[in-house]
């Protein structure tokens, strides 16, 4: 390994260090509560050391909001890899059940819902959430377009947006309800939402 991997490396683990820290201080404190000394305290490092890594707390929120993007993008390339040849809407409803349960269980839910409440209030963080949510929903109707190209669908881009908001809609909906009432049952939840996306995917994309 070279030196600049070496310290392109390090660098990589320090920031995840602060990270880490920083998720659990805003999962305790809030973004608002939480102070860059708490962060400091939390990780390990000084200030002066953080300052080199991220310009401010909001350099720290853009990074967590980016973490949460992976994990989005990451939903459409393992549908890709388990689908073999087969069909791409078929393999979006059979991993319902794996993606539901990676988001209603997060551990960072509560987190984000904290990140898009200062969204409201800080034009900073709403520009940073926008454009991970414009770069998320783009992954997301290019690969239903091309379940649409596979399976010989008109293509109506108005009906494609609406429908990837509507899905987005369900899965961060039911992580709300969760936190309202965490005794809702996934075990009914699940297989509902994977019939309602089926629905959408199969009907209301491709209208008669």
């Amino acid at each position: 390994m070279s030196l600049s991997n070496i310290q392109n490396s390090r660098a990589d683990l320090r920031r995840n260090q602060v990270l880490t820290a920083a998720t659990e201080c805003f999962r305790n404190q809030g973004f608002h509560g939480t102070s860059m000394s708490q962060i400091s305290k939390a990780s390990g490092m000084s200030v002066g050391h953080i300052y080199h890594y991220f310009e401010n707390k909001e350099a720290i929120i853009e990074a967590i909001v980016e973490k949460d993007l992976l994990k989005i993008l990451n939903v459409t390339n393992r549908v890709e890899q388990n689908r073999g040849d087969g069909d791409i809407f078929d393999a979006l409803i059979a991993d319902v059940e794996t993606t539901a349960m990676d988001t209603f269980y997060d551990p960072d839910a509560p987190l984000l819902l904290e990140v898009i409440a200062e969204a409201a209030r800080n034009p900073k963080i709403a520009n940073i959430i926008r454009r991970a949510e414009a770069m998320a929903m783009e992954s997301i109707k290019s690969y239903f377009r091309k379940g649409m190209i596979q399976r010989h669908m008109n293509i109506s881009e108005e009906a494609l947006d609406t429908a990837c908001n509507l899905i987005a809609s369900l899965f961060e909906g039911f992580t709300i309800r969760l936190i309202r009432n965490p005794d809702l049952s996934l075990k009914r939840t699940v297989p509902m939402l994977g019939r309602t996306i089926q629905y959408v995917l199969e009907h209301e994309l491709n209208p008669s």
